[in-house]
């Protein structure tokens, strides 16, 4: 059933067939710990090599997050998708930046993919904020 705007009971055409998400795979093989940007995340899938060692990369901070996503409000929420590609045993930590909550494991073992929920919580200038959930993991 197609969802109703808000404006004056209408009928929003965008929403009168299936949503199909634009996804955009970005690879990173760094060497060290890296801080996502705003672009990766909302591209919907990361591709994470620690090349040679376990990592602890960081969100982006909530403010950055907020200005990326056109009409962002409270509730407004995307998903993305960690993937170690990683040879060897080492796993790919997720920290929170500037604004972030983590709800769940965020640790992503050797060959093994996560999905995260991303909900933001404050889209007040200053006081941005969001959430991200762990939604389970698989082995690929």
């Amino acid at each position: 059933m197609p969802r109703v705007s808000s404006h004056m009971g209408l009928q929003d055409p965008r929403f009168d067939g299936p949503v199909m998400p634009r996804i955009t795979a970005t690879t990173i093989a760094t060497a060290g710990n890296v801080t996502y940007t705003p672009a990766q995340l909302l591209g919907g899938l990361i591709l994470r090599d620690g090349n040679g060692g376990a990592r602890t990369d960081t969100l982006p901070a909530a403010a950055d997050l907020v200005e990326a996503v056109q009409g962002a409000m409270v509730g407004t929420s995307f998903e993305f998708e960690l993937r170690n590609t990683t040879s060897t045993a080492v796993a790919i930590t997720v920290a929170g930046g500037t604004g972030a909550t983590l709800s769940g494991t965020a640790t992503v073992a050797q060959l093994n993919t996560k999905m995260f929920l991303v909900v933001f919580t404050s889209v007040t200038v200053g006081s941005e904020a969001y959430t991200v959930y762990s939604r389970g993991t698989a082995v690929f």
